[in-house]
């Protein structure tokens, strides 16, 4: 794009575990495949998310655009520290939306990851929105209310912000299907070297490669114990350690060393832990086998094991028999992946509607 402004593209993304920051990563890797574009970022998701994953140019702001929920641990969540972090989130959210919108000022367009603040804060700005999402926070919250109807008013607030978005896409498995303007396939990183995985881990001959996964969260929760029984597996256990440490057959994956997860998900023969959109995405990519830990109370859980049900080789792995490792001596006999014909990359088509809409916008601007 020589002697021409290279866009902005404005991302205001949920912090709430790793999947939304990756979602709109998929999202950006394939729209940079067709336009050259700078980012301003405003998230509470880790920066290394997106350095290790973009080629554009990009500047990130530590701003809180949503809650999501306050944590206990990987599978649970925290329902009182829910309530006061979004208690004081709208204390200031008039304030955290001026701040956002002056952000955001220079963008043509801001792609917004179930971030409500963000929709709030390009309305304001005057620029055009686009909502991602598989769920949205008014929708989970719901699932929550018998128990605690502190929520509603929230509830009501959020799906009042997610309506004034100006456009609206639905990536699948979706939660709840609603009008928009293009709903699309799993939305997941691309792949870069997942055949180099196994030599890097040190996997011998006839060892299965089992990644053991909760999320942004780590593995965090994991019985090691139980593993040690299995020398025909190597475990990989991501953010385990603060640098890597292979020991025996466990493999503990370092925070600060470099492990690119959609690669790691392709390498594996079998992925085991907690359903999360982003992990959900990279194995149906890839067509790795899932065992799962359902988390009762999430409503997202639900749809994501149904989904995984249909269109991998998976089972689901009780509370109980996780915590305490009975879930390996439960493993069905190892079969090659299942055959896919190459699935649809949601990203793609995502990343093909937005050129055409920039270019659109770009042109009713001239």
């Amino acid at each position: 794009m020589s002697g021409r402004t290279r866009l902005r593209i404005g991302c205001c993304i949920s912090g709430h575990g790793f999947g939304h920051a990756t979602r709109t990563i998929a999202v950006l890797q394939a729209l940079g495949q067709r336009l050259d574009a700078e980012l301003t970022l405003v998230t509470t998701a880790p920066a290394c998310l997106f350095a290790e994953s973009l080629s554009m140019p990009f500047h990130l702001h530590n701003l809180a655009v949503d809650v999501g929920f306050v944590q206990h641990n990987a599978l649970a969540e925290d329902l009182p520290a829910t309530l006061g972090a979004l208690e004081g989130l709208f204390c200031r959210a008039e304030e955290q939306i001026i701040r956002i919108a002056a952000l955001l000022a220079d963008c043509s367009l801001v792609l917004c990851d179930i971030a409500p603040l963000g929709i709030a804060a390009a309305q304001l700005a005057g620029i055009p929105s686009v909502l991602i999402e598989n769920f949205t926070w008014d929708w989970m919250y719901e699932g929550y209310v018998d128990r605690w109807p502190q929520l509603w008013p929230y509830i009501d607030a959020f799906r009042q912000l997610f309506r004034q978005a100006d456009y609206h896409i639905q990536t699948r498995p979706v939660c709840v299907s609603a009008s928009c303007d293009l709903a699309v396939d799993p939305v997941a990183r691309s792949l870069r070297q997942p055949e180099s995985v196994r030599q890097r881990l040190y996997l011998e001959p006839g060892q299965h490669l089992v990644l053991l996964t909760m999320g942004g969260l780590g593995s965090g929760q994991v019985n090691i114990r139980p593993l040690l029984q299995r020398p025909d597996l190597v475990f990989v256990l991501p953010g385990g350690s603060r640098e890597n440490e292979f020991t025996g057959n466990l493999r503990f994956l370092g925070q600060e060393a470099f492990w690119y997860h959609p690669d790691l998900v392709a390498a594996a023969d079998l992925v085991v832990g907690k359903l999360g959109y982003s992990t959900v995405a990279e194995a149906y990519q890839a067509g790795t086998p899932y065992a799962y830990v359902p988390r009762r109370d999430f409503p997202e859980s639900a749809i994501l094991a149904a989904f995984v049900d249909n269109h991998l080789w998976s089972w689901p792995i009780a509370p109980p028999a996780w915590h305490s490792g009975q879930w390996l001596d439960a493993l069905p006999p190892w079969s090659a992946k299942r055959t896919l014909s190459p699935p649809a990359k949601g990203a793609d088509q995502a990343a093909v509607w937005l050129a055409a809409l920039l270019a659109k916008e770009s042109h009713a601007a001239t």
